[in-house]
């Protein structure tokens, strides 16, 4: 996909910042699938600002690690055939002095001090946004998504979760016990 992910991701506007609750955004159009989930760094770290602790610092990175394994938080209708092409993750604090651009291998960029990301933190409020592209060989049987963010991040307790795809919009709230968009 010319451009990569930035340029066809779902564009995550400024929500009320609540604990505990997260967002999920779906757009598909043909073959590609864009997902992107969005919360506060509570949610999935227990606080908010730059990691000051080595226990902090592990408890980033493995929030990281999980975003970036998508087979694990996001299971798709396996009639589609989807594969993932990239995840990027934006957060004001990332593990490591690059930003999480994954398509199967690690790369670096130079990022300046004064680099800004989407998700600069105000006052207290960080979040963490991760970007899931997936292209699907049978679009039109893409009917559900099951997430498992609930078990990955126990602090999130809700997920706001909007759709846009071949079939029309759709809004849900996810909890523990119904993980599932349908479309």
């Amino acid at each position: 996909m010319a451009g990569g992910l930035a340029s066809a991701s779902p564009v995550h506007a400024d929500a009320a910042h609540e604990h505990g609750v997260a967002v999920l955004r779906v757009v598909s159009e043909g073959a590609t699938l864009m997902i992107e989930f969005v919360s506060p760094l509570d949610n999935l770290v227990g606080f908010e600002h730059a990691p000051r602790t080595d226990a902090q610092r592990t408890a980033m990175g493995a929030a990281q690690a999980r975003l970036r394994d998508a087979a694990a938080l996001l299971q798709l209708s396996a009639e589609a055939e989807c594969v993932l092409q990239e995840v990027v993750l934006e957060s004001p604090w990332l593990q490591g002095a690059r930003d999480e651009h994954d398509r199967g291998q690690d790369h670096d960029h130079d990022v300046s001090p004064d680099h800004e990301h989407a998700s600069a933190p105000s006052a207290a409020h960080a979040e963490m946004v991760a970007l899931y592209h997936y292209e699907c060989a049978a679009p039109h049987k893409l009917e559900r998504l099951h997430t498992r963010l609930f078990d990955a991040f126990p602090r999130l307790h809700e997920v706001r979760a909007q759709s846009a795809t071949a079939k029309g919009q759709g809004a849900a709230t996810l909890k523990p016990a119904t993980p599932y968009l349908y479309w």
